[in-house]
């Protein structure tokens, strides 16, 4: 389907490209997503999607991809020419209450041959728990993917969007019985042993090998940087040092350190006490490596034809490290056909393995 990008301040143009969608009898659902920067106020979108009787889901996110380049503002609109089964999820409920909510809406929704579209809130607390429910729920059957939606203010605001408008510390999710090839890779590779997470809750690293988190991070990755931590330069830094958690038959999954405090490190997502991590660094070769990899996953057998999609996402950080360059990554997962998608606070695959909420990792997706 032909993506649409609409620039900011412009609603009377918003206003007719979802008119001309509604009335477009070819296009069952809508993906839709809107840039942080200069943003359309939450009023207007309400009213502007209240209308449509097609499902509607998406967020807004630190930036997008319209047809292979980077926007960081505007709306991107990804009409589909399939029906998705979508639901509002509110990310302050319990395991046992999301699970109930899936079987109220998702009750059909079990076909193997299928994908299973999430967006949720970065910044909330309770998208672990909703992944672990996804899971539960679907299995192994569907082909996940979505991202974290947000700031870089590292804040929490409403960005999520359905039919009914934007919402704040929610998800949503939308079903098809659709095929669509998935690839998701980094290209970040280990510098140090395994080490393990001896003391941490949730979002925060407190011990490693039974010593203080920062000092072992330090250690290591002061002498291969060739840099020194200060007071206020730890990201700048740390951006090229992420820690990834092995896993079976996969890719370290990886996870972006942000700040640290007392000692501690504080990640965008969850690492779980006892578990074994190395740290990671990577340079520009080795990233768009990656991002080939991701897209060589996506389309391995798979024939391309001139309507094809090809849905990528991108982590923000990526952009952050890859500067200059990142117009390279987004030719290469736009060899074939021109890439739309998000820039996102964390991505949401399962490339190789179960369902999982990446950091600095670029998905794509083929249908």
């Amino acid at each position: 389907m032909n993506e649409k990008y609409v620039t900011p301040n412009n609603s009377t143009s918003l206003a007719a490209e979802l008119s001309t969608i509604e009335n477009d009898t070819s296009i069952q659902s809508l993906l839709f997503f809107m840039a942080e920067k200069d943003a359309y106020e939450s009023t207007l979108i309400s009213a502007l999607l209240k209308n449509s009787s097609k499902p509607i889901i998406g967020g807004i996110f630190p930036e997008l991809i319209f047809n292979g380049e980077r926007k960081n503002k505007g709306v991107l609109l990804m009409p589909l020419n399939f029906k998705l089964t979508t639901q509002l999820i509110d990310l302050s409920f319990t395991s046992e209450a999301l699970f109930s909510q899936l079987e109220t809406v998702q009750q059909q929704s079990t076909d193997p041959d299928s994908c299973l579209f999430v967006f949720m809130d970065a910044f909330s607390s309770g998208k672990e728990i909703l992944t672990e429910t996804l899971f539960n729920f679907f299995g192994i059957n569907p082909t996940y993917i979505g991202g974290g939606a947000g700031s870089l203010k590292f804040n929490q605001f409403p960005c999520i969007i359905n039919n009914n408008g934007v919402h704040k510390n929610a998800a949503v999710i939308g079903w098809a019985k659709k095929h669509i090839n998935l690839g998701a890779a980094h290209g970040w590779n280990s510098i140090s042993a395994p080490l393990k997470v001896t003391e941490c809750t949730k979002n925060e690293i407190k011990s490693i090998n039974w010593k203080p988190a920062f000092e072992v991070y330090k250690e290591i990755v002061e002498p291969h940087s060739g840099m020194q931590f200060t007071n206020n330069n730890f990201f700048e830094i740390a951006k090229s040092y992420p820690f990834g958690i092995s896993k079976i038959d996969g890719e370290k999954v990886v996870r972006d350190p942000f700040k640290t405090t007392d000692n501690n490190i504080h990640f965008i997502d969850q690492i779980e006490e006892g578990s074994y991590v190395e740290i990671l660094n990577g340079n520009i070769k080795s990233l768009l490596n990656g991002a080939k990899s991701a897209i060589n996953k996506s389309i391995k057998n798979h024939t391309h034809k001139n309507h094809e999609t090809v849905f990528c996402i991108d982590c923000i950080s990526r952009v952050l490290y890859l500067n200059n360059h990142l117009q390279d990554e987004l030719n290469i997962v736009s060899q074939h056909t021109k890439a739309s998608g998000i820039f996102s606070i964390g991505e949401i695959a399962n490339s190789d393995s179960i369902l999982e909420i990446y950091n600095k990792t670029i998905v794509t997706a083929i249908w």
